[in-house]
């Protein structure tokens, strides 16, 4: 079978159901795991090269997200089976895992990967059962600083939030991903933010909005690899269970 790639997150799954032998190419930014980046590309995620991949010839094409549904409808249209998904939550990025491993004819590999990752997330809920709902810590992610853009439901990483035990302060928000008055976030007061900028460890303490929240005074500021924040593959639980042991242990001491 010949599977091409277009988006991390596919490319990760394929690879945990042991399709990597299968995989002729990949998009620009699959680098997860270190093998992928032996294989073919074919341009950037945002914007593969089309042409190619139809000369590729694929028996399929794997693509992720709003940003990939013209991708894969026009691959649709020149007679090329694609599989597309665009998960809003850890519930629905799983069964991404069974679609993957049905179309690849490794429905037992399926079953015995999302039962290893079942199993962890059923601990994630365990501890964040034992915390009390009023207690729950109020987390903000942010996407992008300028414009400050978060998450609320629809995206999988508010439901990261959500099932790790804590509260996203921004979910009232009108969709999953959107720009926001960063004053507003700021008045909510989170006790906990994390983002992928390692600039921001240096500019949210510096910053007037930000400087007398919760988050920044107790030194709850977390960075995590946007490998790991931005894609719903086997490592949404690493992120989840990640997560949670931030808000659960104590701030580094100064």
């Amino acid at each position: 079978m010949r599977i091409l790639s277009l988006a991390p997150t596919q490319t990760e799954i394929l690879a945990a159901l042991g399709a990597f032998d299968d995989l002729v190419g990949v998009s620009d930014n699959c680098d997860f795991p270190e093998a992928v980046k032996t294989l073919e590309r074919f341009g950037p995620w945002a914007a593969p090269d089309l042409h190619r991949v139809r000369s590729a010839r694929p028996d399929l094409v794997c693509t992720f997200g709003r940003h990939q549904q013209e991708v894969a409808d026009l691959l649709r249209s020149h007679g090329i089976t694609v599989y597309h998904s665009d998960p809003a939550t850890i519930t629905e990025a799983l069964e991404t895992f069974r679609d993957l491993a049905a179309l690849t004819h490794r429905a037992a590999q399926g079953e015995r990967l999302l039962g290893s990752l079942e199993g962890r997330l059923q601990a994630v809920h365990e501890r964040a059962e034992r915390i009390r709902r009023s207690k729950r810590p109020r987390v903000l992610r942010i996407m992008h600083w300028e414009p400050l853009i978060t998450v609320g439901p629809g995206a999988f990483q508010h439901d990261v939030i959500e099932t790790a035990g804590a509260e996203n302060i921004a979910a009232d928000g009108a969709a999953p991903y959107f720009a926001c008055d960063p004053a507003e976030l700021a008045r909510r007061d989170p006790d906990l933010i994390f983002f992928c900028d390692p600039a921001l460890l240096d500019r949210l303490p510096a910053d007037p909005v930000w400087k007398t929240t919760r988050a920044v005074r107790e030194g709850r500021l977390r960075v995590f690899d946007c490998g790991l924040t931005c894609r719903s593959g086997p490592r949404i639980v690493d992120m989840t269970e990640a997560l949670q042991k931030a808000f659960l242990n104590p701030p580094p001491t100064p």
